[in-house]
């Protein structure tokens, strides 16, 4: 599955997750027992690749999506027009997402942790590697006990006018949020 140059918004901070990225997330959610014959929802899915990725290793996934040009594009049938946190769905098993890191929008990752945390007992985040204390701390107030489970090196491309280099590198890790 490919996106397409232009159809991403800084908007609301949409950039593709790296396929290396999305395939290590989903294949360590999937030995854990957190994607085969489960309901996944991948919050703000943008091009639908998590979601997609979990349906081929056996979930039933919805993508959730607040842009309505990429939410037709997600190459699933279950798709959800919503904001986060106004999420119509009343439960999950699994949340799998890439939310927006809040740098257009402070703290947009914030309310994507806490719809996630409502919906489901299993959460899988990529986030901003220096976030860890936060993700922490919100899950340990809602009963999660979180974990960092890896890190990345994303490259992210020029997607964007202001984007000046061709390529930049940001660390993220995923968190894996586990309801006691």
């Amino acid at each position: 599955m490919r996106w397409k140059k232009g159809k991403l918004g800084i908007k609301y901070e949409q950039y593709p997750t790296p396929a290396s990225v999305a395939a290590d997330v989903l294949w360590r959610a999937f030995l854990a027992g957190d994607i085969e014959g489960k309901l996944v929802v991948d919050l703000g899915c943008g091009t639908g690749r998590l979601a997609y990725g979990a349906s081929l290793l056996g979930a039933r996934s919805i993508c959730l999506e607040l842009d309505l040009e990429l939410l037709r594009e997600a190459p699933l049938e279950e798709r959800v027009l919503a904001e986060v946190p106004r999420v119509p769905l009343r439960r999950a098993d699994t949340v799998i997402m890439n939310p927006p890191f809040g740098t257009k929008v402070k703290r947009a990752d914030r309310a994507f942790l806490l719809a996630a945390f409502d919906l489901a007992p299993t959460v899988y985040s990529i986030q901003p590697s220096g976030v860890w204390k936060v993700v922490k701390r919100l899950g340990e107030e809602r009963g999660f006990r979180c974990e960092a489970l890896a890190r990345y090196e994303m490259h992210l491309p020029q997607l964007y006018e202001f984007h000046v280099s061709r390529k930049r590198r940001t660390e993220v890790s995923l968190y894996c949020c586990r309801r006691w």
